[in-house]
């Protein structure tokens, strides 16, 4: 194995100077050999530069100095870049309203559709199953690469004391790698992916190794489970660890906060 020097972070949702910022702080320098970038999953969906957050991460896991897994938001844009999801509710609720403004250079994409077509008296029923047939034909003909770089996202990455992953693991199976568990009507490691925080406070039994996760905002884990804040302003957005050491959630709810958090892990065997 090489020994590495990695920067963890996650859910990045669209805010490219956010992570720019946090990785020059912590460090980060992708011409340094024994650095690697690891990336938890939802890169995109809620803010406005998810385009430049997919091909700055795309040209580091072109030259092998990043890691990007996959979150729940990812499966959401998949979902549609395939045609698999029909629903407007994420587009309207979950912020992937953003990441296709951001993809067809259109504000309200969407809604400025329905507009032009009610001003032209041809629209349809089923307006966003007919737009969105338009919008995800624009985009894979734009960035033929997109689609088969985000379904070969990995589920999660391990390295000799650590196991990143988006949400979780399974605690209930023997063997992690293969987990059981179903949610929202997903199975193994994309339900893992849909974790409800409850990972953070499970007993942890079929691994020795510490687990990084995002998806589930350290504000959110620190009131769920009580745990008392720091006094200076916005570290109920820091990074958390658990006190036994085996779980450390690093989400900084970058929607909120306006921060990406950044774990630095010296010396770690890949």
């Amino acid at each position: 194995m090489t020994k590495y020097k990695i920067f963890a972070c996650s859910d990045i949702h669209g805010h490219y100077k956010e992570m720019i910022d946090a990785l020059n702080k912590a460090g980060f320098d992708e011409n340094k050999d024994n650095h690697l970038l690891i990336v938890l999953g939802d890169i995109f969906d809620r803010g406005s530069e998810s385009l430049s957050v997919y091909k700055y991460l795309k040209k580091l896991t072109d030259k092998n100095k990043a890691i990007v897994l996959r979150g729940n938001h990812d499966t959401m844009f998949i979902e549609y870049l395939d045609g698999t999801s029909l629903s407007p509710f994420n587009y309207l609720h979950n912020g992937t309203n953003e990441t296709f403004a951001d993809f067809l250079h259109c504000t309200a994409p969407f809604e400025s559709w329905c507009l032009i077509e009610m001003n032209a008296n041809i629209i349809t029923n089923g307006d966003f199953v007919n737009w969105l047939g338009v919008a995800r034909k624009q985009i894979n003909t734009e960035y033929p690469e997109l689609y088969d770089w985000l379904i070969h996202r990995p589920f999660y990455y391990e390295t000799k004391n650590y196991i990143f992953t988006h949400g979780a693991i399974d605690t209930e199976v023997e063997d992690w790698h293969i987990p059981k568990c179903t949610k929202f009507g997903c199975i193994g490691w994309e339900a893992l992916t849909w974790d409800d925080g409850s990972f953070f406070g499970k007993s942890i039994k079929n691994t020795d190794k510490t687990i990084v996760i995002g998806h589930f905002g350290t504000e959110h884990l620190r009131n769920k489970y009580r745990i008392p804040q720091a006094r200076h302003i916005g570290s109920q957005f820091d990074i958390l660890k658990r006190k036994d050491g085996r779980v450390i959630a690093i989400d900084g709810t970058t929607v909120a906060s306006k921060k990406v958090n950044v774990l630095v892990i010296d010396d770690e065997e890949v």
